[in-house]
């Protein structure tokens, strides 16, 4: 397993308002790296357990418009706090990836993203490149997530 700690950001917004932004399927392709279309597949609210499909464009093949399927499961949900996905199929499987939030001074969020790797067959020929765009496409999602919400008028109208 190679494990990729990215640096954290401080968003000007609630840890409950970063979290319903999060864990809302509608927004996730607004601040997932891949620019992954997210369709829920199982039934029911979204908690620990829940599984979707996704069909990302990851950034090494956007240029040859490679597209890629992958099935993921909520692994944690501990809402506002974190929620971690897992693949269960592809050729990442095992890859889980975290997302943590934590209170800070003046009611904002500390965001930070984990990415621990599993890799299989000819994966295991990318393991040198992973953590680089790993620590790169999770630094792109959680300022992502900053940028959006930080420019959207919070629940106190700031």
């Amino acid at each position: 397993m190679t494990m990729v700690e990215g640096k954290g950001v401080v968003i000007d917004r609630s840890v409950d308002d970063v979290w319903r932004f999060m864990t809302d399927i509608s927004n996730m392709s607004q601040w997932e790296e891949n620019q992954a279309d997210w369709k829920q597949t199982s039934e029911g609210p979204i908690d620990s357990g829940t599984t979707f499909q996704i069909t990302s464009r990851p950034s090494i093949g956007r240029p040859f418009g490679w597209e890629m399927k992958t099935n993921l499961r909520i692994t944690e949900f501990e809402p506002n706090r974190k929620f971690a996905t897992e693949a269960t199929s592809g050729f990442l499987e095992g890859t889980k990836i975290s997302y943590l939030m934590e209170p800070v001074e003046g009611d904002k969020t500390r965001l930070s993203r984990v990415t621990e790797f599993r890799f299989h067959g000819l994966a295991r020929l990318m393991r040198p490149f992973q953590a680089p765009l790993a620590r790169r496409d999770g630094g792109v999602e959680i300022s992502g997530v900053k940028r959006i919400l930080e420019s959207q008028p919070g629940r106190d109208g700031s």
